[in-house]
């Protein structure tokens, strides 16, 4: 397989520091929208500090003889409690509720008391092409394209962009799962992996164990499912060289296909072949991943399949000026994930992508998602598009304990997670196997963390604050792991700091190049006075004709239109 992408640009370090980066669209629009909600910014700094957090340590430890218990603020899947969690000996969540007292182990377990702590299920990434994490973002300025063909291949006239090299090395893969460990994350859907580090939930051709003691099908992670490689781009019919057939895209566990990346007419047309009773390409059992050029006929169509959405914003913003429809999926019950697509157009790490959702949501779609919403699109939403929620996504009895534990200080609930940098993550557990946090937490832990063997954690100054990094890699160490990923990017989103090239978050056309404004409150290029929908983005698409999307023809908006489908009712 055959990507094309951005072109390398070398960072001096993998722990370089960076005052300032640039993104594919500098200009007062992206300043604008970065006030909204400030980036809370990457690059780590290697230096003498032990901790930069005035309010001193997060948890206090009481060391005990099996299992862990953590104390602090618990986003339960009821909702954020002062609570508790207990992990047991062998990695797993033994309880997770206001008060675990009752609970066998619970007398023995080492105490992690955080009580300004907010301790969340780890974040999971739904899509990350992790074997090319070869080249850090490069910056193509105002050009935006209209189907993923286009800047991969030069299709429809446009100039392509360079290739973006595969890699089979496990110290860059490793890199690009450590980015995001670093993050929050334990798991990703990508389309490629290593042993030990994060969990591949989409490990299906691969010789090794990837997705670290999950039982059960991994997810077919397809990126050509049409088999466009080459950069077929059609309109109409099914056409394409060749369809994955149902009989293999079902195989196994869930099925996850790129389907419809653009904003054309091609675009489009990948949805309504995929659907056509004669491929039957979406199901309950997919996950489409982007989905950007779909209209309400399509959103109806997933609806009535039961399949989920994977929506990377960053990647597609840069791209493309616009994303996926993620209001009209929420008014159709269509459930969304959220992942980063790859290095070379979208997020290093799920905080880094959960803040441009949080940006586009609050500035661009009129605060449509709760905090809540969001949260979950990067946890149990995750792990369900993977056909994993069963084992991780939530903090849960009987999962798996891939815990995070963020600094809750500042920011409370869901508000730790989603306007966190790294220097706010202080502890990662993936199956109760401390792999990231506080030098001391993980100093107190790692020697009591289940199945240990084959792990070397370092210490390694993170942001300006004291951590370790737990490598369980087989024949990898820390210091390997940043010789290789130094020559690609930073590893880590520090607060204050923008990542270097860092791609837009904020959407960008020539028919909408300036803004919101007083007069184009959504920013999607059409004046208030005739836009169908002045409050959430719904700029005209290549796809839709010449005006905003509104299939029902009852002058509101798809994006806007809680019955898209009904011209009687909006």
């Amino acid at each position: 397989m055959r990507l094309s992408g951005a072109a390398a640009l070398a960072l001096p370090s993998l722990l370089s520091c960076s005052s300032s980066g640039s993104s594919s669209h500098s200009s007062a629009k992206d300043a604008a929208a970065d006030a909204v909600h400030p980036p809370h910014e990457a690059s780590t700094a290697v230096d003498s500090a032990t901790d930069a957090s005035p309010e001193g340590p997060l948890c206090e430890v009481t060391s005990g003889t099996s299992g862990t218990l953590l104390r602090g603020t618990v986003l339960l899947p009821s909702g954020p409690a002062t609570g508790e969690v207990l992990v047991s000996a062998n990695g797993m969540i033994a309880c997770a509720a206001a008060s675990c007292a009752t609970t066998t182990g619970y007398g023995a377990a080492t105490v992690v008391d955080c009580a300004g702590g907010v301790i969340s299920p780890a974040l999971i990434n739904a899509h990350d092409h992790t074997e090319y994490a070869t080249v850090s973002p490069e910056a193509h300025g105002d050009v935006r394209y209209e189907h993923r063909n286009d800047w991969r291949t030069g299709a429809d006239g446009a100039t392509a962009l360079p290739s973006v090299p595969l890699t089979t090395n496990v110290a860059t893969i490793a890199a690009q799962e450590l980015r995001l460990i670093l993050g929050g994350g334990t798991s990703i859907i990508g389309s490629g992996g290593v042993a030990g580090l994060a969990r591949n939930l989409a490990a299906y051709n691969t010789p090794t164990d990837e997705t670290e003691g999950l039982t059960g099908d991994t997810v077919y992670f397809d990126t050509f499912p049409l088999g466009d490689e080459s950069g077929v781009v059609i309109s109409s019919g099914c056409g394409y060289p060749s369809i994955e057939p149902a009989s293999s895209a079902f195989s196994g566990g869930r099925y996850a296909p790129h389907i419809a990346e653009g904003i054309n007419l091609g675009a489009e047309n990948e949805l309504t072949c995929a659907t056509a009773a004669t491929n039957d390409l979406v199901t309950s059992k997919t996950s489409v991943i982007h989905g950007v050029g779909l209209n309400a006929t399509d959103v109806a169509k997933l609806q009535t399949a039961g399949a989920y959405v994977i929506w990377a914003p960053r990647s597609n913003m840069s791209l493309y000026g616009n994303t996926t429809p993620v209001t009209e999926l929420t008014y159709a019950n269509v459930p969304i994930a959220l992942g980063s697509d790859w290095l070379a157009s979208g997020s290093m790490n799920m905080l880094r992508e959960l803040a441009c959702a949080e940006l586009v949501n609050q500035k661009y779609f009129a605060s449509t998602f709760s905090d809540q919403d969001l949260f979950e699109m990067a946890t149990i939403h995750g792990a369900v598009a993977a056909g994993f929620d069963d084992q991780i996504g939530s903090l849960a009895t009987g999962k798996l304990a891939d815990i995070t534990v963020f600094d809750g200080r500042a920011n409370k609930g869901y508000q730790a997670v989603l306007s966190a940098s790294t220097e706010d993550v202080h502890l990662v557990m993936r199956g109760g196997k401390v792999l990231y946090g506080d030098a001391a937490l993980v100093g107190s832990l790692a020697s009591i963390s289940a199945t240990d063997a084959g792990s070397s954690c370092a210490a390694w100054t993170v942001c300006g604050v004291a951590r370790s990094v737990c490598i369980d890699t087989p024949g990898l160490t820390l210091s390997a792991v940043e010789a290789v990923g130094s020559s690609v990017y930073a590893i880590a989103s520090c607060r204050n700091v923008t990542p270097a090239g860092e791609p837009t978050c904020v959407p960008y056309r020539d028919t909408y190049p300036d803004g919101t404004s007083a007069t184009d409150r959504d920013g999607d290029g059409v004046p208030d006075t005739s836009d169908d929908c002045p409050d959430i983005f719904n700029p005209i698409r290549p796809m839709d004709g010449p005006k905003q999307a509104d299939v029902d023809g009852d002058g509101f908006g798809d994006a806007c239109d809680a019955k898209p489908l009904d011209p009687t009712t909006h």
